[in-house]
């Protein structure tokens, strides 16, 4: 077999046990790997009607067939689950050494299932996998957990220091262990599976983390082909300047696009530009302030991810970004200027695990409810008007249910229901929305209101291509990249580094390299939109009717960026249409039938 392995490992935490199953061979044909896989076993093996945070929801996590192939940028994993935030199908994704080193050992799919009667963590070295008490972590942050489980293996297993830094590690840390419905799952030194809220999933199984360090490899189909195809790459992303730009800016080059461009989140999405962001206009600004080094996930040449520090003594440890999300969230969105600041925002969400860009609409929900006076101050203990640090107060509150964050951890609709104005939480199937503000392009808007997990920056990815204007075009060109990105994330790709418009050809080839089955663009335009449709059923059967595809009044009401608002029903009545569903936006059974979703053997819906 060749780019999977051909198995999954199944972890029951109710009983203490594990067993090895093979993986069956139409996941591998219609499906591939990754988010692909997760949904079908989700959408097989759960009732989507179920409590997100009870024993019965499974978490899984996914690698595909060209994660540790050494395809470039080939290194990510998806974690799938029923979210406890929207109630959706979620399937954040991941880079990092987790995914490779879960190959590494053997396994296509890792699933856990029940609840763990107390707190585990669990380490799989090759075939060896073992669950071990998690007491003593319970309540560290994500750094500490990370360190101490590195620790233990280091005496446990004889570990040198060349396995030790290979190893990866996604833990949960308080945001979880508090069942936080927008806790992230952290892994290796700051990488998040952040949207969904799936680190509350973790936690609400008693998983503190899980660790993983193989010692194999993936079989290549046609090694001097995918040789070539390799270096081809390379040789094209250093012609065309991807390698210096990327390795050099990361995402520092985005809040000077936004913001220049007035789609930046600003003020509770009041705004879509802010005055103190205009000197990140030069990532060059950003890069001189913080940075410390360029980092790599595995097999990433690019080395897009950024370690920084700041003149702190409370913050001493290098951390993980801030990538562009979290500075427009927790930055501008808040009325944060300062970068300092909105790096000790970010230091607290990845050490408390929670998602950056849910807590940044969070908070500035709040904030605007108490610049109004909808949220009285005695319910907080403190002033929390646009730019007040006592957000981090806040932060730390949410985290550990402490004071008016025990309601906020519930999520934003609680939140500002319980203030009488459930309006100005800016969110989509209660999922925060990303740094893009949506009236500046009105693909934009449509591609958050139609996500199946909630409004997300990584399902669509619409602002890179604002030169589009035709309102036909987008709508068209919205479902192909949210078809796209559904491929991508099942291949697994980084879909960052390949997106553009020679995407198929590049993720075909890869595919067909590294499996020896062949695979046009085609049949990729086929596969994500199978998984579309597929979990968009999912959300059916929890309840979620197109009637959740929605934006905030602001957002539709309020031409609050270029005296605009999006034209949300008009576009869903265009976007139904091209994606062959009914009015109501319920997929027809032709539909179905095309996508090999009604076929006996191939997983009847």
């Amino acid at each position: 077999m060749f780019g999977w392995n051909g198995k999954i490992l199944r972890i029951d935490l109710t009983q203490g046990t594990s067993r090895v199953e093979d993986l069956p061979a139409y996941l591998m044909k219609y499906y591939v790997g990754g988010r692909g896989m997760g949904a079908r076993i989700l959408f097989d093996e759960i009732d989507p009607r179920i409590d997100a945070l009870g024993p019965a929801n499974k978490l899984i996590f996914a690698t595909g067939p060209l994660t540790g192939s050494g395809a470039p940028a080939a290194s990510r994993f998806i974690v799938s689950a029923k979210s406890p935030l929207s109630n959706c199908v979620a399937s954040p994704c991941c880079g990092g050494y987790f995914g490779a080193n879960l190959k590494y050992s053997g396994y296509d799919l890792l699933i856990f299932e029940g609840k763990s009667p107390e707190p585990v963590y669990v380490t799989i070295l090759n075939d060896r996998v073992e669950i071990h008490p998690a007491g003593p972590l319970w309540g560290k942050v994500s750094s500490d957990t990370e360190k101490a489980i590195r620790n233990e293996m280091k005496t446990d297993y004889g570990l040198d220091n060349w396995g030790l830094n290979c190893m990866g590690i996604a833990n949960i840390g308080p945001a979880g262990e508090n069942l936080v419905r927008f806790a992230s799952i952290m892994s290796d030194g700051g990488r998040a599976a952040g949207r969904s809220g799936l680190g509350a999933v973790m936690g609400s199984k008693n998983l503190k983390a899980v660790a993983a360090l193989g010692t194999g490899q993936v079989s290549i189909a046609d090694v001097e082909g995918f040789r070539k195809a390799v270096m081809g790459f390379y040789a094209e992303a250093r012609d065309n300047g991807e390698f210096q730009k990327r390795r050099r800016y990361g995402t520092w080059g985005l809040p000077g696009r936004a913001n220049s461009s007035k789609s930046q989140a600003a003020f509770n999405f009041k705004a879509g530009y802010s005055e103190a962001f205009v000197k990140y206009e030069n990532p060059e600004v950003i890069r001189d302030l913080i940075r410390v080094r360029d980092e790599a996930c595995f097999s990433c040449p690019f080395s897009c991810g950024k370690r920084s520090r700041i003149k702190d003594a409370e913050y001493p440890l290098t951390a993980k970004g801030p990538e562009h999300e979290t500075m427009a969230l927790l930055g501008a969105n808040c009325g944060l200027g300062d970068m300092e600041d909105i790096c000790r925002a970010n230091y607290l969400c990845n050490e408390l695990g929670m998602d950056t860009i849910t807590a940044g609409t969070m908070i500035s929900c709040a904030m605007e409810l108490f610049e109004e006076g909808h949220l009285p101050e005695k319910d907080l203990g403190y002033a929390l008007e646009f730019g007040n640090t006592n957000m981090f107060i806040l932060l730390r509150q949410i985290a550990h249910r402490q004071g008016i964050g025990d309601l906020m951890a519930e999520g934003g609709i609680a939140f500002a229901t319980k203030y009488g104005h459930p309006e100005l939480f800016m969110g989509v199937k209660g999922m925060g929305i990303p740094a893009w503000h949506p009236q500046a392009f009105d693909a934009l808007g449509l591609q958050y209101a139609t996500c199946n997990t909630g409004g997300s920056h990584t399902k669509s990815t619409m602002p890179f291509y604002e030169g589009r204007k035709d309102p036909a075009h987008f709508v068209e060109f919205t479902k192909k990249d949210q078809d796209y990105i559904a491929a991508a994330d099942s291949g697994v790709l980084c879909w960052i580094i390949y997106h553009g418009p020679l995407w198929g050809e590049k993720l075909s080839e890869w595919l067909t390299h590294v499996t020896g089955v062949a695979r046009t663009k085609e049949d990729l335009d086929l596969l994500g939109e199978r998984i579309w449709n597929l979990e968009r059923l999912f959300n059916l059967r929890a309840g979620i009717t197109g009637k959740s595809d929605a934006l905030p009044p602001r957002i539709t009401k309020e031409p609050r960026v270029k005296n605009r608002v999006v034209p949300l029903d008009t576009l869903l009545v265009d976007y139904y249409e091209w994606r062959g569903w009914d009015k109501n936006g319920v997929p027809t059974r032709k539909k179905l039938e095309e996508l090999a979703l009604e076929k006996e053997g191939e997983g009847v819906i």
